[in-house]
């Protein structure tokens, strides 16, 4: 690339953050792209990211990354500058490890890859990657910029004290102090005191209604920030199960917290399925024994629809090698089989003792709280472990 053409993208840019669109068009012609290949399509396809063209500029970086030259980083970390401004913070997360992995040495990749992670609220590796491009340019604005973006997800007081001199650093070596300023955010505990008393006052049919319509948003808010990335629903889905598969490869401590994760929910199957059963006989009025096979059976569905999703996103070898060998697997599906068989095992025996079934109640409450609480435990350690 000529220096200016350099030169060039570099005004190109300036015009496109003061709204002059039909300028920069004007400056990334035909003959500049056609000079400068990946480069120039890359280019253009800022222009676009930055004219809410998500359509066009998804085209252009795919473009550029289909001929790019083998080897070369500039083409996919510009491509992840790209799509970050579309918001497809898991697509630029890919290119940035893929870029990490190829030259450790690249302190531009691990900007990259905190910049994606703090818009994915994955904070301690938005800290760590920034860290790792600090150590590496220490020099460099852009590095101090990126740490102290994502030391701003903290709300530590040591953090806090040294995003503030991160920041002075990074203006000390020209960075704007625009680009290191704190953003005012909601405390991750409102949303959940919010649902509060959702759970607390609402009767079953309104809190079944609630959760389907937040369902619903949630759907509905994902297909939009598809479409705004010029991505599609299924081909956002497509790339985040890529990247989840990608990032398992060589690293035991996240297989380990997606085993967790994966199997977080198992608690619930006996305690919505038996457990209500046995509390129901437990008050004196059992459930006849088909509706009890019938929930058990339910119960049984679900797994296997579970594991067949685990196995969709992260593959057989992640389901068979670090999923049901792990200890927590084994501890989560014994205590369903046990509590759910016991249930079963009564009601075919008609007890009617309310003493033996408040018993497995209490077995059915005690482990649903334990179980859900000893992955967040580990998942809490682990994440502490790592930043």
């Amino acid at each position: 690339m000529a220096q200016d053409d350099a030169v060039t993208a570099e005004r190109v840019f300036g015009l496109c953050e003061r709204g002059r669109f039909a300028m920069a068009h004007s400056l990334v012609d035909d003959a500049f792209v056609a000079r400068n290949g990946s480069f120039g399509y890359l280019v253009r396809a800022r222009v676009f990211a930055y004219e809410r063209r998500a359509d066009r500029a998804r085209e252009a970086v795919d473009w550029a990354l289909a001929h790019a030259e083998p080897g070369d980083p500039d083409a996919p970390l510009l491509a992840g500058l790209v799509l970050l401004i579309l918001g497809d913070a898991h697509a630029a997360l890919g290119l940035g490890l893929r870029v990490a992995a190829a030259d450790p040495r690249e302190w531009r990749a691990q900007v990259l890859v905190a910049d994606a992670c703090r818009m994915l609220s994955r904070r301690a590796e938005a800290v760590a990657a920034a860290r790792r491009a600090v150590l590496i340019a220490p020099r460099e604005a852009e590095a101090q910029v990126a740490l102290a973006r994502a030391l701003d997800l903290s709300a530590r007081p040591a953090a806090r004290a040294e995003r503030r001199a991160v920041a002075a650093r990074a203006v000390e070596l020209g960075a704007s102090p625009a680009d290191v300023a704190g953003r005012r955010r909601w405390p991750r505990l409102v949303p959940a005191l919010l649902v509060v008393p959702l759970v607390l006052f609402a009767d079953l049919w309104v809190l079944t209604g609630g959760i389907a319509v937040l369902a619903a948003l949630a759907g509905g808010l994902w297909l939009v920030q598809a479409r705004r990335s010029g991505s599609s629903g299924r081909g956002r889905l497509q790339t985040v199960r890529a990247l989840a598969r990608a990032e398992l490869n060589g690293d035991p401590a996240r297989a380990r917290a997606a085993a967790l994760t994966a199997g977080a929910f198992l608690p619930v199957l006996p305690f919505a399925a038996t457990g209500l059963a046995a509390a129901s006989a437990a008050d004196g009025t059992p459930w006849p024994l088909p509706a009890v096979l019938g929930v058990a059976a339910g119960a049984v569905v679900v797994l296997l629809a579970a594991a067949r999703a685990v196995r969709w996103w992260y593959g057989d070898a992640f389901l068979q090698r670090d999923f049901l060998p792990s200890r927590h697997a084994v501890l989560q599906l014994t205590a369903l089989v046990a509590l759910i068989g016991t249930a079963v095992a009564l009601s075919v025996a008609q007890a009617t003792s309310t003493a033996l079934w408040s018993a497995v109640t209490a077995a059915h409450v005690l482990w649903f709280a334990v179980g859900m609480l000893i992955p967040f435990l580990a998942l809490n350690r682990a994440r502490r472990a790592r930043g």
